[in-house]
């Protein structure tokens, strides 16, 4: 691992911010081409996209803070200005508002313009975990397998000093594999939504399952992380939604 990637100067280029921007620079560009190729307005399209993502990482650094409430009371300026600190799903929350009110105010059908957001996603986030993977954090649980990997001292995942799960490579592995998955789906779609409603299916079984590895710092309510519980929510209403559809089109 690799937290800085070079330096020039006074300026510190980070890993984990590079691989953020190349996840959502990456994004940006399929999820354009597409909004263009169906006739949508380049810059009304732009501008949703920028909300979004901003209101993504806002979202996702409040939800932390809900989770961290205890440590950010008492170190309210680091956790808020931190490198690391963020929550996929405050992210997914945070710019679902924000696309859903620009969407209404453009007047575009939801769920077409879902479908192309939601197809990339996966595939940045992919780009995120592996910034996460250079900078140590959302690591897994100490393991001595041979699948375990030894972080070192000064990173998050190595303060222990023991070998950890690679839960960053794992995720951004799965998350590639729900692309995949989603270009398929995309091509055989049977109805406006389908890769929207599939993505939330998708990412909440493997989020639920992959929470079971994770070894950072983890809000929990009972035995479930509060990732998990998300997870069961968007699960149903993905499954609700689904059937939903299918007996509207019948």
């Amino acid at each position: 691992m690799h937290p800085v990637l070079f330096k020039l100067g006074p300026l510190t280029v980070y890993t984990y911010r590079t691989f953020v921007f190349m996840g959502v620079a990456t994004a940006y560009w399929l999820s354009i081409r597409d909004a263009v190729r169906l006739g949508l307005d380049k810059d009304k399209f732009s501008s949703l996209f920028f909300w979004t993502v901003i209101f993504a990482f806002l979202g996702a650094r409040i939800l932390y803070i809900i989770v961290e409430w205890k440590l950010f009371i008492i170190h309210p300026f680091y956790i808020a200005l931190s490198r690391s600190g963020f929550v996929f799903y405050g992210g997914i929350i945070g710019g679902f508002i924000a696309s859903c009110m620009i969407i209404r105010k453009y007047k575009w059908d939801f769920l077409k313009i879902a479908d192309i957001i939601f197809l990339y996603i996966p595939l940045g986030h992919a780009f995120g975990r592996m910034g996460c993977f250079s900078y140590g954090c959302c690591y897994g649980k100490p393991t001595n397998s041979w699948i375990g990997m030894l972080f070192p001292p000064a990173s998050p995942a190595g303060f222990m000093g023991v070998k950890v799960i690679p839960t960053q490579i794992i995720s951004a592995f799965f998350l590639i594999v729900i692309f995949l998955i989603l270009v398929y789906v995309r091509k055989k779609r049977k109805f406006e939504g389908q890769v929207f409603i599939s993505y939330f299916l998708l990412y909440g079984i493997f989020r639920f399952v992959i929470e079971f590895f994770r070894g950072d710092p983890r809000g929990y309510l009972w035995i479930l992380s509060t990732s998990q519980w998300i997870s069961i929510i968007i699960i149903i209403t993905a499954i609700i939604l689904w059937n939903r559809i299918c007996r509207i089109r019948k």
